[in-house]
């Protein structure tokens, strides 16, 4: 296991053990402990190694898959992976996740190929029904371009906000995912822990925004996801409820 966005780490690893590698997996963007937005020159290095010493990269996209973009993260910074894994957006919430490779890659998977694949939900039908009806929505709907646009003026009313609070806090976002940082650093690209004092004004936040009607996630290091079935009304009345829980929280 290596530090994100440590290039020597990297480049030291596939020097002493890349002929033994059979795989990397990594989240391209990061969002279970924090938004940890990914440099591309990171991302394109890891690229480069795993290709170079017959590496698969595999990219985690269970959050950011169809998500961020209609090709996920990949499509994002423009990098291929060998693989990648996807959740439950894919089937509008069902429980249902899928992985998707290259050709030659799913070739092996039975009947075609040699490599076994199953699982208790594998192909359940309700579960597929309701996958193709989410993807024919986001098609039709533009979706990809009002999530931007949506979490874009999000940002937007919160910036003002963030960037007057009496302690340190800051807005993370790419596309519908934003995450309200308490961490002194305006910008993380590894996980970090909080100290006591922001743990307990986050959740001062979080109770005096549950107590105006808008529920957040209880962790600090989740992030906020705004869907299509957010309007101009909710996203005001988040950017309000955010205003008074920080006067709140700085109490």
């Amino acid at each position: 296991m290596l530090p994100l966005d440590d290039e020597a780490a990297l480049r030291e690893l596939f020097a002493k053990e890349g002929s033994a590698i059979a795989a990397v997996i990594i989240e391209p963007v990061p969002a279970n402990h924090g938004l940890l937005l990914q440099r591309h020159a990171f991302l394109q290095l890891l690229r480069e190694l795993t290709r170079r010493h017959g590496s698969l990269l595999i990219f985690d996209e269970v959050i950011s898959g169809f998500r961020v973009a209609r090709g996920g993260a990949a499509e994002h910074y423009r990098i291929t992976p060998d693989l990648a894994t996807f959740g439950k957006i894919v089937g509008g919430g069902m429980p249902v996740g899928a992985f998707g490779a290259s050709k030659a890659i799913m070739s092996r998977l039975a009947p075609d190929g040699d490599t076994y694949q199953a699982g208790t939900l594998s192909g359940n039908p309700v579960a597929m029904a309701a996958g193709i009806a989410t993807l024919d929505i986001l098609e039709r709907e533009r979706a990809w371009e009002q999530l931007e646009a949506r979490g874009a003026r999000l940002e937007q009313l919160l910036a003002p906000i963030v960037g007057t609070a009496p302690f340190p806090l800051h807005l993370v976002r790419l596309g519908s995912l934003l995450w309200l940082s308490l961490h002194d650093e305006p910008t993380l690209r590894r996980a970090g822990t909080l100290s006591a004092q922001a743990a307990a004004r986050f959740r001062k936040i979080f109770h005096a925004m549950l107590d105006r009607g808008v529920y957040i996630a209880p962790s600090a290091y989740e992030v906020i996801f705004v869907s299509l079935a957010h309007c101009e009304d909710d996203l005001q009345r988040f950017a309000a409820s955010l205003s008074e829980s920080i006067r709140v929280a700085a109490e």
